[in-house]
């Protein structure tokens, strides 16, 4: 409870560090509704990845072809950018190595994989929320 409280203090604290508030959605009922949208379709691309990766790995063959992908996504906000940043890095067999303005460089472990995420239905997630909000 006390890292709980200790968290959302540092958070509070610190807002304005990287993200100033116009470039921070307002938080309104909509936000929090989409987010919480956004949150379940990500925890079912992470399971969905985890038995694709599982399934790579103990493979006989062990098919795996790491490739660096190139993806430039049209995303405005700074917030945005970040929150698909980290959404790739957190989906296992996914690596954003650098994310520069509207360009990334995302390390995947096979070519497919790196293909289908230039189509990922998060990417478009993400920019129907941005479109709303302007």
């Amino acid at each position: 409870m006390v890292g709980l409280a200790a968290a959302i203090f540092v958070t509070y604290f610190n807002r304005n560090l990287l993200i100033t508030a116009e470039e921070r959605p307002p938080i309104r009922l909509r936000t929090v509704i989409w987010l919480f949208g956004y949150m379940f379709k990500l925890l079912w691309a992470i399971v969905v990845a985890n038995f694709h990766v599982a399934w790579l790995v103990l493979h006989p063959k062990m098919p795996i072809e790491p490739n660096l992908v190139s993806l430039e996504v049209d995303i405005n906000r700074v917030a945005s950018r970040v929150l698909l940043a980290n959404s790739i890095t957190l989906t296992p067999g996914t690596l954003t190595v650098l994310a520069d303005g509207k360009k990334f460089l995302v390390h995947a472990l096979t070519i497919p994989t790196g293909e289908e995420l230039k189509k990922w239905p998060l990417i478009d997630r993400i920019k129907e929320m941005e479109e709303t909000r302007s």
